[in-house]
């Protein structure tokens, strides 16, 4: 079940925050057989150089078609020339763009961001025009297994189930033409309930049982519901984190999560996508990320 087990950059915040690159922490990762992850935008990534690049990438977009940058995208990926595509002054950025494209080769990189989905957005025009940049963006990380998801921190109280599964819909049909998944996760939310709405917006699930937990161990609602409920092409992903009275771990240990009951269910469930280890970042993301597969693979075998 853990053929697919990577992990989520956000847990690289400590080291680039001390100035480690993104593009060697994620080799130093894929060597390490971390091959899938999912790059998290947020302050560690846009405050490094990898953050620099993502800037003028997204300044450049406008410049392209959308089938444009589709090829440019493309081009990128298969290493063939893409000097014919792309403006004489964007050159020295898709060099860059190129190298770091080249170092990526042999991992799968989708993207993820958060963004109030849940309520209705105040300018329309705008907040479609930050969803086709993420997607673009995350159409160049990897045009072959493209996928974006966004996660609502923000909206609370009581929320118009007709407003969130429009704008799913309204996010999903954006970039028709880019083959990408389109995925959703639950935050302050159930994560049944989440998964209700994606299902009428017509997106897959990407999961976290660690966030349905309180402090107090307590859930926002029982995993046995959810697992009674879900069905294979419902998930686009599993993330991988621990909750205990402390607050997330660093590590995958004992706590409130039951990894063995997770493997069980997987396996129920014929599930063959990826999961993601999303620790709380520390100075030795990768000794952690070592230490959390060796419990899970006991926890896959115990199950």
């Amino acid at each position: 079940m853990y053929e697919k087990l990577g992990i989520v950059t956000n847990i690289w915040a400590k080291r680039m925050e001390s100035g480690d690159s993104f593009e060697d922490l994620a080799s130093k990762f894929g060597e390490n057989g971390f091959r899938e992850m999912e790059v998290r935008d947020h302050n560690y990534l846009r405050n490094s150089k990898f953050g620099d690049m993502m800037r003028e990438i997204e300044a450049a977009m406008d410049a392209y078609t959308d089938e444009g940058w589709k090829a440019i995208c493309e081009a990128l990926r298969r290493g063939t020339s893409w000097n014919g595509l792309i403006k004489a002054h964007h050159k020295s950025l898709f060099d860059k763009a190129s190298e770091f494209v080249g170092k990526m080769s042999g991992l799968t990189l989708s993207f993820a961001a958060s963004h109030v989905w849940l309520a209705e957005p105040d300018d329309l025009h705008a907040d479609n025009a930050k969803i086709i940049r993420a997607k673009k963006f995350a159409y160049l990380l990897c045009p072959h297994a493209a996928r974006f998801r966004i996660v609502d921190v923000e909206t609370d109280g009581e929320i118009d189930t007709g407003v969130a599964i429009a704008n799913a819909k309204r996010y999903k049909s954006l970039l028709p033409s880019y083959p990408m998944v389109f995925a959703l996760e639950h935050g302050r939310q159930s994560a049944t309930w989440t998964l209700e709405l994606a299902r009428h917006g017509g997106c897959p699930l990407i999961y976290d049982q660690a966030n349905t937990f309180r402090s107090d161990g307590t859930a926002s609602n029982r995993p046995e519901d959810f697992w009674s409920t879900v069905r294979n092409e419902d998930l686009a992903s599993v993330h991988i984190k621990q909750r205990t009275a402390d607050g997330f771990s660093t590590q995958i240990a004992d706590g409130f999560v039951d990894f063995k009951s997770i493997s069980q269910h997987l396996t129920r469930l014929s599930y063959k996508g990826d999961l993601l280890i999303e620790n709380t970042a520390t100075d030795q993301p990768l000794e952690d990320a070592l230490v959390s597969r060796e419990y899970l693979l006991k926890c896959e075998i115990g199950a």
